[in-house]
Formats: structure tokens, sequence, C-alpha cells
């Protein structure tokens, strides 16, 4: 799962003293933990820190046991990754027979793709030592059901965005303006895009988000890289382009753009796989995550924009319906989760 917007380096929100609560912690900062733990009514601690690796790690290792012990929760939420936070959470909690409920990612799944023995072997136990693991897909719940883990497949929310930024446009250069969501992670064919936008017509721009630290040279002159986005300019900019691509070469990865674009209703260009194409159903295309492929799935998707917007706000409504009542469902787990425990 893959994230660009600005990071915070502090914990958010004031602790709740002796009150047995649940609480959610990340290290890192992403969209799905603050909606996430805004659903399932549990305090978000967030430790992402700048720093180099040994300070990082100390620093977060420290504050978040400093916040298990100062909230005494009836529930943990831990985001894997971290490994290292995903760890730490299922051990604590199976020392002080607290429900541990790690949400794994891809990269927390299959760590360094799975060519690491060791952070394989560490990533098996702890979806073994879990209470729960929460995954986005089937795929990733029958690889974590095949290790001897409970998974329960909950994607993420799509977000609700302020109403005022469907009239705050920002100017664009283009008659046609594509926003291409990327962190020029190894599984995101952004070199493939660069070729493809030198075959369109100059009239169709193509906004890269992330940080390219120079890993693309030259740039078409139809391409503009945004750089990373603080959030409020990121919204604006989704809802002023017509069309959001955002690819991957992992089977089993939902990407956090497309639930974004959903969110804003914007007609979407993904990766053909299995997953993206059986959850986000309709308002899509789907490519090949080749340059020629994309440049006919971007022409093809301006041709038929109309269709794809009405197709999108659909979907939209799909999927917040099942979403809802994949939660319940869940709620429903977490209760007896606690109850099992002798949780209050």
């Amino acid at each position: 799962m893959r994230h660009f917007i600005g990071r915070s380096s502090s914990g958010t929100g004031p602790s709740r003293g002796m009150r047995r609560q649940r609480i959610w912690i990340t290290w890192e900062n992403q969209r799905r933990n603050r909606t996430l733990s805004r659903a399932l009514d549990a305090e978000l601690f967030q430790f992402d820190i700048r720093l180099n690796r040994l300070v990082r790690y100390s620093v977060a290792l420290f504050r978040t046991v400093l916040t298990f012990v100062r909230t005494k929760p009836s529930m943990i939420f831990a985001q894997n990754p971290s490994l290292l936070l995903a760890l730490l959470a299922v051990n604590y909690g199976r020392a002080f027979g607290i429900p541990v409920v790690v949400d794994s990612h891809n990269a927390g799944l299959f760590p360094s793709n799975g060519s690491n023995r060791l952070l394989t072997r560490v990533a098996d136990h702890v979806i073994k030592r879990a209470t729960l693991t929460l995954v986005t897909n089937d795929g990733l719940k029958k690889h974590v059901d095949q290790i001897g883990g409970t998974a329960f497949v909950l994607p993420d929310p799509l977000p609700i965005f302020d109403v005022a930024y469907q009239d705050r446009h920002v100017p664009l250069r283009g008659g046609y303006n594509v926003l291409f969501i990327c962190t020029y992670a190894p599984d995101e064919p952004y070199l493939e895009v660069l070729k493809a936008a030198r075959e369109l017509n100059d009239s169709v721009v193509i906004y890269m988000t992330g940080h390219s630290k120079g890993r693309v040279s030259p740039i078409p002159k139809n391409v503009v890289l945004t750089g990373y986005l603080p959030d409020d300019e990121y919204i604006q900019l989704l809802h002023s382009v017509q069309i959001v691509i955002d690819l991957t070469s992992r089977e089993d990865c939902l990407v956090c753009g497309a639930y974004e674009a959903v969110g804003a209703e914007k007609p979407l260009i993904l990766s053909n796989t299995k997953a993206l194409r059986d959850y986000f159903y309709k308002g899509a295309l789907y490519v090949d995550n080749t340059a020629s492929d994309l440049v006919t799935k971007i022409n093809e998707s301006i041709s038929k924009l109309d269709k794809l917007r009405d197709e999108v706000k659909e979907l939209k409504n799909e999927i917040m319906g099942s979403w809802m009542r994949r939660k319940l469902l869940l709620e429903n787990m977490l209760n007896n989760m606690n109850h099992d425990d002798g949780s209050t």
C-alpha cells in the first residue's frame, strides 16, 4: 500500500489516561490509518520520525511502549509495515492478554518481496501471533490463512472530501489533465508512463506526484512533476484533473490512489490485475503497464469520459454500502475478541 503526502513526526491526539480504549499505532502517515482508526473508534497515535533509521526506530519504539503503558488499551491496532512495530505489538499483547489486530499491507506480509528469509520468518511469526490480521483483498487473506493466522478482508474506506473541493479547482495546463499517483516504488511502471506521455497529444498533460530523486530524465513537455504535496494541495489537484492513473505490478495490491479517485468521483486507469478489476469494477480502464497500452487507454478514457464519470459515481455508492456491511461484521468479531479476553 502506498502514500506520498506530507508527514508528521509526532503522536496524534491526547492520551485518555487510565480509561481502557482501543488504540491504533502507526509509524507512517497514511490515509488508511486515519480513516480506519476513526471508523473503528480507535485513538490514533502516529510516530513518523524523519531521522536516520537507528534513531527513528529507537524513538518510535520508546514512544510506542510508553503509549501502551499509559493508555492501558483494551485492544491494540498496529500497522504492518513497520514489521518491527507489528512484532512489538503482538508480543506485548500476548504478554499482557490484550487482543492485537495487525493491519497488514503487502510489504508487511511480504517484506523485501519475499527475498529475505529472516524477514519472511518474522512476518509469518507476526501473522501467527496476531489475534486478527486485516488485509485488503481475498488474495492476501488466503496467504494469511495458509500461514496459520486469522484474516479479515477490509479494504480502505473511501475518503469523504469536503464538498468545497468540487468548486476549488486549481488552474492546470492541459486541455485534458491526468493525475498519475506515484511514489517511484519498484512496483510502479513510471518509466512506461513517461514513454506514453511522449506519444500523446500535447493537449494531454500528466501530473506525476512523489519525489523523483532524479530517477526520471528527460521530462516530456506534457509531464509535470509535482513533488510531495501537502494533503490540501493534493486533494485540490485530485479534484481538478479529469482522469487518475495508479499502477502496480503486484497482483494482490489495492492501490491507495484508486480509493481516493473514487471518493473524488474521477475515472480511473489501473493495472490489469484481478484484485483491482474485482474491486474497482466500473468507472475504470485496465492496462498491461506498457507505454503502448497506456496511450490507448488514456485516449479511450478521454473519448468515454462522460460514461466513465457516471460509472464511477455508481461504483462509489456501491463500495460505500458494501464497506459498511464489512465493517459491521468486523465489529462483531472485535467485540467477541474483547469478551474472550475478559476485557471491557
